[in-house]
Parts: structure tokens; sequence; C-alpha cells
């Protein structure tokens, strides 16, 4: 796993877990390696994004694996309780 300070914020995490409980009410009760999973495949597109910013998607998605996974599950379950206002 990446250096933890590069990481998204508690507070971050627990925005981006709030528009997708809003998406799909269902995640608020998935298990925390679906959210940990779905998170850092969404972090890591946004990196590509960032630095291959005129590719295509096939382009975009051909380097992802260039970056590491950044979000952990205590970072996951903190920002879930958060969100779900359980903390």
């Amino acid at each position: 796993m990446a250096d933890p300070q590069d990481a998204p914020s508690i507070g971050k995490l627990a925005g981006q877990l709030g528009y997708l409980f809003e998406d799909d009410p269902a995640l608020r009760d998935a298990p925390v390696d679906e959210l940990v999973a779905r998170l850092n495949r969404d972090d890591r597109l946004a990196r590509a994004i960032a630095r291959y910013p005129n590719r295509t998607d096939a382009e975009i998605r051909a380097h992802l694996e260039e970056f590491d996974d950044r979000i952990g599950v205590d970072d996951v379950e903190q920002a879930r309780r958060l969100a779900t206002g359980d903390g």
C-alpha cells in the first residue's frame, strides 16, 4: 500500500461514501472489503485521469495498475460511520 499520508482523508472518504449511498442505498450494508475495493478503484481512476488527461478511456484504464491502493479498511470503517451518522 502507498504512503498513508498520500491517502484521501477520512472526511473526503465519508463524502464519497455519502454520494455512493445516495445513488445506491444498498451499499450502506455492503461488506467493508467491497467498499474498500470500490473506493480504491475510483481513486486509481482519478489519479490516472489526472496523470493522463488527454488519453482515451481505454488508454487510461490501461494505466490503472501504475497506481497503488491508498485506502484501507480502517479508513473506510471510520468514513462509513461518519457518512451514516454513526460516528
